[in-house]
């Protein structure tokens, strides 16, 4: 039985995807084990961006010999990465040369309308070093992911700005600001969400509260453009320092989810300490509205945690912990999925 068995531990996957029998017979291990090489697609797949295997592709295709040497990399390893990448789809075999997927030319290549590998340098960088740890964040629910390095920061905040772009613009476009003054956004990253509000409502103001080095570049690039006047970065702790005060509408952007229940209710009294009587707070995240999230942030849950413990949260939980903090729940103003706008007013 044991012979049996090891003779079918690396049977290939049968069609359709997912199922796991052959010919209605027992089931075989064969979906088991693409999960558990897929760490090994990931790395493949990130090293191949490192090295430029979609940009060198090119249109008319490349052999693997052309791969390796436009990639300064062994042919070897170029045939390597290719064989897993033809497999996973982002490459096709036209004869003996190979050409990218019409998905991987659009967004692993450089020449199409979105470039996707910031994204990668992130999961590379900071999120699968995260991962290697990630029994004790789900035993624990504690984040596991240390201090970064310079690198690791500036791939993260490029991420979460590629990432948050979409929904800034959808933000800035469907909830109304002109009745609003003066906006603080809280943990606002490069101002990724305050830059399109600020320009689609010429009387609005705003300040951004984020870590000094993070507010640093934001002040830096805003100084001699349009929002100068209009855009203060503040460097602080959110959860220690001072809050500005006189804001009659404050933005949480993609902050909630990083925190876990307590220090969710802490920052939210510190922000009804600040907000003036008629303001209003804005929470936009991903969130948990079913028993089941949306399939675009089915991994939320899980980097969250990672990252410092957080989640993905359920709007019931949110407005609870809004009345407990001093805040009158309004209620969820969708945005195109997974994100949405919880809004609250000082109760």
């Amino acid at each position: 039985m044991a012979d049996e068995l090891a003779q079918r531990m690396f049977a290939p996957p049968v069609e359709p995807a997912g199922e796991t029998t052959v010919d209605g017979g027992p089931p075989t291990p064969a979906r088991i084990i693409e999960l558990f090489a897929g760490f090994m697609v990931s790395k493949t797949l990130f090293a191949a961006i490192e090295f430029g295997v979609f940009a060198a592709v090119g249109p008319d295709g490349a052999t693997p010999a052309e791969i390796g040497e436009r990639c300064s990399i062994p042919e070897r390893s170029a045939r390597a990465i290719a064989d897993l990448m033809v497999d996973a789809g982002l490459l096709v075999r036209d004869g003996e040369r190979l050409r990218n997927a019409p998905d991987a030319e659009a967004f692993l290549a450089g020449r199409g309308p979105f470039d996707m590998r910031p994204l990668a340098r992130y999961w590379d960088t900071v999120s699968y070093p995260t991962w290697v740890n990630a029994a004790t964040a789900f035993r624990t629910r504690r984040g596991v992911r240390g201090d970064l390095d310079e690198g690791q920061a500036e791939a993260y905040e490029s991420a979460v700005a590629l990432v948050t772009a979409e929904t800034a613009a959808d933000f800035a476009r469907e909830y109304d600001f002109g009745p609003h003054r003066r906006v603080l956004d809280v943990g606002g990253g490069l101002a990724t969400f305050l830059k399109p509000i600020l320009e689609r409502y010429a009387h609005l103001t705003a300040t951004l509260v984020e870590l000094p080095d993070v507010a640093a570049v934001v002040a830096q690039q805003t100084a001699a453009g349009p929002l100068a006047a209009r855009l203060e970065a503040v460097g602080a702790d959110f959860f220690a320092d001072p809050l500005p005060t006189g804001h009659d509408a404050i933005l949480v952007a993609n902050v909630v989810h990083l925190f876990n229940p307590e220090r969710i209710v802490q920052l939210l009294r510190r922000l009804r300490d600040v907000v003036t009587p008629d303001g209003r707070l804005m929470l936009v995240d991903w969130w948990r509205t079913d028993a089941a999230p949306h399939p675009s942030a089915r991994f939320g849950a899980g980097e969250f945690l990672m990252i410092s413990g957080g989640d993905l949260y359920q709007v019931d939980d949110v407005a609870q912990w809004l009345g407990a903090a001093g805040w009158r729940f309004v209620g969820l103003q969708p945005l195109p999925p997974p994100s949405g706008v919880i809004v609250a007013e000082p109760a």
